[in-house]
């Protein structure tokens, strides 16, 4: 049962229980033995609304108990709602399988990858930025890189400041659908039972990539973290991300131990392990690579009213291309709060921090911060174009040599124009970069 319901729900659940305990006084009910169940007298309907409470795994144990608990178990609208619970677009039918149960079985434990759809990878500089969903039409969970082409930009002139040149940006944010990193695929849907239903932590990917033999595997991570690694480089994800979960990545000198449990695997991260063989085996060598991924906390990238500008947005960096990033927005401090809409303005701190990155700055790494933009951090209302109205903040930027060597961070502006697209000066340069908010969603129904 879950560790906390709403008060409904725990007084409708009360009730239910002294329904049985009623008709279990009614029968005066011993230990000795019936001609039929007492689960037989419960209404089925309550008996499935209290089902409704447990979890899979409690619900196989019930199973286990008596054959008519194993058939009200097996209800296929319980297992639809467990199923729905763990994707972000519900789903009305079992795909290529024949029952709820059947799929949710054929993907177990991964379900908590869909879930959680962004993940993002601790490739050394540049890292990786995946989405991950489940396709019922294929009945398969898989994730793929998000890409951005930047097009064609065009020269742009600020009028205020005509020396500084402007390119625009527009980028076509996608998801490389040629390439999956990640493919869980139950190879015989019609069977009774899955793969998946015998434990393992690491488990081989059938991927279209193995045709020129290259071999990937899918690796729980230990959500116990190992108290002898204290170095946040050993961590994932690293400090500058706030999140309530860390794993030890698999860098060399560092040991990683895999869940000998179900109960032990993290929900929060999990390895990607890719290897090369023109061999007749296929299992892992010395030329394996390794890789981490973690997922973001929604309240991090979820935009709000207080918050609009959070969110994750790909911004234009020049030799390096498209970057994907990370935008926090700090609460408004008591003293700032206004109670009349018309008043409000955008208030608290932005930290733009890299999911993707370059080896001058890294994936991981602050890109740049405004520590106010509200009215103390505020440098005026723009009236020339491009920018007319767009409120200029004070903010730094942050530079570094290759390797990300001699890291300093400079004066600079943002121009944000609105909260979904935001113009930074980089005063000292005299170059403007852009940054435009990626619609997770409509990538991931793509």
């Amino acid at each position: 049962m879950p560790d906390a319901v709403s008060s409904n729900e725990a007084s409708g659940l009360d009730k239910r229980r002294k329904y049985i305990d009623n008709i279990l006084h009614d029968q005066q009910w011993t230990h000795t033995t019936h001609a039929s169940s007492i689960i037989d007298k419960i209404p089925a309907e309550i008996l499935h609304s209290i089902l409704s409470f447990l979890s899979p795994h409690d619900l196989a144990r019930v199973s286990a108990t008596c054959r008519a608990l194993a058939e009200h178990a097996s209800n296929d609208l319980l297992w639809n709602r467990l199923l729905n619970s763990h994707i972000p677009f519900p789903i009305h039918d079992p795909g290529p399988f024949d029952t709820f149960r059947r799929l949710y079985l054929a993907h177990l434990p991964y379900w908590f990858i869909p879930q959680h759809k962004i993940w993002f990878a601790d490739n050394e500089h540049t890292g990786n930025l995946i989405l991950a969903r489940y396709d019922n039409r294929r009945g398969v969970i898989e994730a793929y890189r998000v890409i951005a082409d930047r097009g064609s930009p065009q020269f742009q002139v600020w009028e205020a400041h005509p020396d500084v040149m402007i390119q625009s940006f527009y980028p076509a944010v996608s998801l490389w659908l040629d390439d999956p990193v990640l493919l869980l695929k139950d190879m015989q849907p019609s069977e009774p039972t899955s793969e998946c239903q015998t434990w393992m932590a690491e488990r081989k990917m059938h991927m279209p990539a193995e045709a020129n033999h290259l071999f990937n595997s899918l690796i729980l991570c230990s959500n116990q973290q190992d108290p002898d690694v204290q170095e946040p480089d050993q961590l994932w994800p690293p400090p500058t991300i706030p999140s309530g979960s860390r794993v030890v990545r698999s860098t060399e000198g560092v040991d990683v131990s895999d869940p000998v449990h179900w109960s032990e695997a993290s929900q929060k991260a999990f390895r990607i392990r890719r290897w090369t063989n023109f061999r007749l085996m296929i299992s892992p060598g010395h030329n394996s690579a390794m890789l981490t991924y973690s997922t973001l906390d929604p309240n991090l990238y979820t935009p709000t009213k207080e918050k609009p500008y959070q969110g994750i947005w790909v911004g234009d960096y020049s030799a390096h291309g498209c970057e994907f990033l990370l935008i926090i927005q700090s609460d408004i401090p008591e003293d700032e709060e206004f109670e009349d809409d018309s008043e409000f303005v955008p208030r608290g701190s932005l930290h733009a921090l890299k999911l993707t990155g370059d080896p001058n700055v890294p994936r991981g790494e602050i890109t740049f911060l405004a520590n106010d933009i509200g009215p103390n951090g505020l440098i005026k209302v723009e009236t020339e174009e491009p920018f007319k109205g767009a409120r200029i903040v004070e903010a730094q930027g942050h530079v570094a040599g290759l390797g990300f060597h001699d890291d300093t961070y400079i004066s600079s502006q943002l121009i944000l124009v609105s909260t979904e697209y935001i113009a930074h000066y980089w005063q000292e340069m005299g170059h403007i970069s852009y940054y435009r908010r990626v619609d997770i969603d409509t990538l991931l129904k793509t």
